[in-house]
């Protein structure tokens, strides 16, 4: 029989994205931002929610293109915060929005953002091993060193629990249950 991490059971919604999108190793840059961009839409909310809301969010904020978002007036971002498919948390906006200049500003001095997150866990996802299926991890010490150093960067909301889950979420940290059918998939 095929098992899956706790969470994932509980709705569809949440199954389809443990099984698509969480803890698969993604290597550019384009896809960490939105990995990271999930994180902090999902912060203080139900992950269900915004894994609904995100779609629906994707073709007003130019389907999370970094350099679109990176471009981002005072006045789209008022326009944002009045459109109704937006999760309207005016930080949270910004942030996103700061967040893809980080990126761009790292791209325009060639550097990727991609290399430098793998580089923080040696190019290769480092294996939580998690024993229990009860709930994710939610801080591990990888975590807590790259949340240093992405706030040391400029990076906004990205405290130690958002940064475990967006490493878990990008494939970095392999937080899926060592019985989970996907633990050995992506590790």
């Amino acid at each position: 029989m095929r098992e899956s991490c706790q969470w994932a059971t509980v709705s569809p919604v949440l199954k389809k994205y443990h099984d698509q999108v969480w803890g698969r190793p993604v290597f550019t840059d384009q896809a960490l931002f939105e990995s990271l961009t999930r994180q902090v839409f999902q912060s203080g909310l139900k992950m269900q929610m915004v894994l609904v809301k995100l779609p629906e969010m994707a073709p007003v904020m130019d389907d999370w293109q970094i350099e679109a978002v990176s471009r981002y007036s005072e006045a789209k971002v008022q326009q944002l915060l009045q459109d109704p498919l937006m999760i309207k948390n005016e930080r949270k906006v910004r942030s996103v929005i700061h967040n893809a200049r980080i990126i761009q500003q790292m791209a325009q001095h060639k550097q990727s953002f991609s290399d430098w997150l793998w580089s923080q866990v040696g190019f290769v996802p480092l294996d939580l091993q998690q024993r229990t299926n009860t709930k994710v991890l939610v801080q591990h010490p990888v975590a807590k060193r790259v949340c240093q150093e992405m706030k040391a960067r400029g990076f906004e909301f990205v405290g130690p629990r958002n940064v475990s889950f967006f490493l878990q979420d990008a494939g970095l940290l392999n937080g899926h249950w060592v019985n989970c059918e996907y633990y050995q998939k992506w590790n």
